[in-house]
């Protein structure tokens, strides 16, 4: 019997082997590939940590396998068992995609509502605190909410969650001490005994301007306004500049406050350092018997006096005063005629309680 020859059985195998075409890995293998990039992208070990971390546990151990599938010789291997580990790692995979959407939805809604919440107390904070001359750390410490609420906003629009909570606490921090400095300048004008007593003072300024036919003066701190009345009828109303710290009671000199009380004209001026000028006469005697109780009870600095030379005048409303009321140069035109020595000239707080205005302040905290 002939041998048969080497060549002829290399053909025979190589022929075989050639028939027998190696099985292709599972389209799931790059399937996972980009499902793990996505879930980085995503965020999953942020926002689904643990699960995360199962999946690629699970991801691990089917590229184990897939490994040693892979070292077999090509007509041996059987990627069936890889492609149910694989089927189970993508299912894995969009569990976490699901679940990070539903958490970045979740906190999406969160941040959104809290941020609409500052930003409307911040707004009206700043609405309210432009007609106040003491509106110095009310405005700091708005400017401060602002720069932190863009930086969140920015960070929001790049879905990074992450750490948020922090900064918008630090957002609201800036606006309850912003909220608590407004509340305190105006916490008297919500007294609703301080509120009547302006009242009482406005209703005998405008009695004794109807009684006697001439005119007369009522400053209103708050709405910053000057209205003129004639024989008991209002004539006009014009706004007015205020003190530095106009909102409050005047005690002594250099305080930078606006007094408040019934005072009489007793000097114009046609020619002032402000245009023209209309001087009252504060101090007068409530103001001094105020100054002194204030002294005894050591609210003002042993060596202050109790001032003066306070003024209607020129100049223009936009200029903060040292404690006069500014107007512009065309009212003290319209004024200066009106106006003559006694003419009555009541400074009060405001009409109205500012109450309601702080109520609606605190509904949004």
């Amino acid at each position: 019997m002939k041998s048969v020859p080497l060549t002829f059985i290399v053909s025979s195998l190589l022929l075989i082997l050639a028939a027998c075409k190696t099985p292709p890995a599972p389209p799931e293998v790059e399937q996972a590939k980009t499902q793990e990039n996505d879930l980085w992208r995503a965020g999953a070990p942020v926002y689904a940590a643990e699960d995360y971390a199962n999946y690629l546990q699970s991801l691990r151990f089917a590229k184990d396998r897939l490994i040693k599938e892979k070292a077999k010789f090509g007509w041996f291997r059987d990627y069936e068992e890889i492609k149910a580990n694989y089927l189970v790692v993508l299912a894995e995979g969009d569990a976490i995609l699901r679940k990070v959407k539903e958490e970045k939805e979740l906190k999406s809604r969160d941040v959104s509502g809290r941020l609409a919440l500052l930003r409307d107390r911040i707004g009206k904070l700043k609405k309210v605190s432009l007609t106040m001359n003491e509106n110095a750390p009310v405005r700091r410490n708005l400017a401060q909410a602002e720069v932190a609420s863009q930086e969140v906003e920015i960070l929001f629009r790049q879905e990074k969650y992450n750490g948020l909570a922090e900064k918008i606490k630090m957002i609201d921090l800036y606006v309850v001490q912003a909220e608590e400095t407004f509340f305190s300048i105006l916490s008297r004008y919500a007294d609703e005994a301080q509120v009547e007593q302006w009242r009482k003072w406005a209703n005998e300024t405008i009695a004794e301007s109807r009684k006697k036919g001439g005119a007369a003066i009522l400053v209103n701190k708050l709405e910053r306004t000057l209205s003129l009345y004639r024989k008991g009828k209002l004539l006009a109303v014009y706004e007015i500049g205020l003190g530095k710290y106009g909102l409050s009671d005047k005690l002594y000199a250099g305080d930078e406050a606006t007094p408040e009380g019934k005072y009489r004209v007793v000097k114009k001026l046609a020619n002032s350092r402000y245009y023209k000028a209309l001087l009252i006469d504060y101090p007068n005697e409530e103001d001094k018997k105020h100054f002194s109780q204030a002294k005894r009870k050591g609210l003002i600095p042993p060596r202050a006096g109790i001032g003066g030379l306070i003024e209607i005048h020129g100049g223009g409303n936009d200029n903060i005063t040292n404690g006069c009321i500014g107007v512009e140069d065309k009212v003290m035109d319209q004024l200066f005629p009106e106006v003559g020595l006694g003419t009555p000239i009541t400074i009060i707080g405001s009409l109205e309680s500012a109450e309601r205005l702080l109520a609606s302040l605190r509904k949004s905290i």
